[in-house]
């Protein structure tokens, strides 16, 4: 595409994404506000901004960066995808060399491995090198936040007890429904996908 984004189709959407390509413009047009300047944006545009009291917010670049102590979260920018957590995040856990091991080019990991979803539906764990090659590629459906990532926006350590995350679920989703001044729709979805992540046990 002419945004430099690349798509994955059947012989059945290729002209359709090929005219698409043409008319010079990216198959996803959804806009959002952001929080900080009320201005319109694509949504892939838009970075999620943790600030220091749990606040999430959705801002566009400009803001993002005068967000005071603020955390943007990778996955919206071309990870969040929005994607995404673009670079190495380090794990307080202790490197487990098969849990740590890039299921692609067999390297043991120092931190924790990105969990990638392939366009065939498989399940894959990559280093930071090998997620990037398989997004050039073309071949990555979703990328899982990390659990690091996930523990920094609960505010939990590593060694957090289930009902003591359930607690931290519960306030934390409070403060980020989208009926309250403090939340949004963005900060609902990225404490909820934070809790989903770290309550999974794979």
């Amino acid at each position: 595409m002419p945004d430099g984004q690349r798509v994955a189709c059947c012989p059945d959407c290729e002209p359709h994404a090929r005219a698409a390509a043409r008319k010079g413009g990216s198959l996803d047009q959804r806009r959002d506000t952001c929080d900080g300047c009320t201005g319109t944006f694509p949504v892939a545009d838009l970075e999620t901004v943790v600030l220091d009291d749990g606040t999430v917010l959705t801002c566009c670049p400009s803001c993002a960066t005068e967000a005071p102590t603020a955390t943007c979260d990778d996955a919206s920018a071309p990870d969040a995808g929005g994607a995404t957590d673009a670079g190495p995040a380090t794990d307080s856990e202790p490197a487990d060399t098969d849990r740590y091991r890039c299921t692609q080019c067999h390297d043991q990991l120092a931190e924790e491995p990105f969990r990638v979803t392939t366009v065939d539906e498989r399940t894959e764990r990559l280093c930071v090198e090998c997620k990037a090659t398989a997004e050039d590629r073309g071949i990555v459906a979703a990328v899982d936040m990390r659990k690091t990532r996930a523990r920094e926006i609960l505010g939990v350590a590593p060694d957090v007890t289930d009902d003591e995350l359930r607690a931290v679920y519960h306030d934390q989703i409070k403060r980020a429904h989208p009926d309250r001044k403090s939340g949004s729709r963005a900060a609902f979805q990225l404490v909820t996908e934070a809790y989903e992540r770290l309550r999974d046990d794979e």
